[in-house]
């Protein structure tokens, strides 16, 4: 389908979602946000697809929320906030529970809600030149809807610091804290992203979604006798399966 602020594209197996509205910095509005759910939620039902890279057009990967959008919405009814926070809120779970592989190029400036996409991706890389904030806490909000993407890849020790200060920190300080796994040069992020997504591509695309399963799954339990026999199952399971043994057998006749 045809979007107005965003661009999907594709190659073989490899979808390429890029933020669209250059000229307001990508920041994130209702309408805005309604598109990238529906191009998740297709892309998601796509079997064809086995990578999802986001990245962004222009000069900033996201500013966070339209300032404007926002203060629209506040001046309406609770319900009315209530339901444009929702749409967030099912954007930020809707790309953290992709089936597939997802990875994030980030540069220029990515606040608030463009940080909240770049943790819900299990891959996140930014260019030197990129910029991070939690500028919520200066207009008398906070970043409720992304926390717990946020949490999950930084840590409480550093969320603390930096949604009460509202500081900016580089994409080094943002390796640092375990926001990002590589930093690139400006002009090497979407070779940088494609090497990573290609990388991806070339293992069994069954056992990747599997192992994003047991990654959402095995990070949530506490180490236990029944954790142990949850994940012996697990590998049961998978070992049985013909693409396994089919994946074992090409492996044995590959190695002799």
């Amino acid at each position: 389908m045809a979007y107005e602020f965003i661009s999907v594209s594709h190659t073989e197996h490899l979808a390429i979602l890029t933020l669209n509205r250059p000229e307001k910095r990508n920041a994130i509005h209702g309408p805005m946000l309604k598109e990238l759910l529906q191009a998740l939620r297709t892309l998601s039902a796509d079997e064809q697809t086995g990578v999802l890279l986001i990245n962004a057009n222009g000069e900033h990967f996201c500013a966070g929320a339209d300032i404007a959008w926002m203060q629209k919405i506040a001046s309406g009814s609770y319900e009315e906030n209530y339901d444009d926070a929702q749409l967030l809120a099912d954007l930020m779970y809707q790309l953290y529970s992709f089936p597939k592989a997802t990875i994030g190029l980030a540069h220029g400036a990515t606040l608030g809600g463009g940080l909240g996409l770049l943790s819900a991706c299990d891959i996140a890389i930014a260019a030197k030149n990129a910029s991070f904030g939690f500028s919520e806490v200066k207009i008398g909000i906070t970043p409720s809807t992304i926390s717990p993407y946020v949490i999950a890849a930084i840590g409480e020790r550093a969320a603390h610091y930096y949604f009460l200060t509202g500081e900016r920190f580089g994409a080094e300080e943002a390796y640092r804290i375990g926001l990002l796994h590589h930093v690139t040069e400006n002009d090497a992020l979407k070779s940088t992203g494609l090497m990573i997504a290609n990388r991806i591509l070339e293992n069994n695309q069954q056992a990747v979604m599997a192992a994003k399963q047991l990654i959402r799954h095995v990070a949530k339990e506490k180490i236990s006798e029944g954790l142990a026999q949850k994940t012996a199952e697990h590998l049961a399971n998978l070992r049985c399966s013909p693409t396994a043994q089919a994946g074992l057998k090409k492996f044995l006749e590959k190695r002799r």
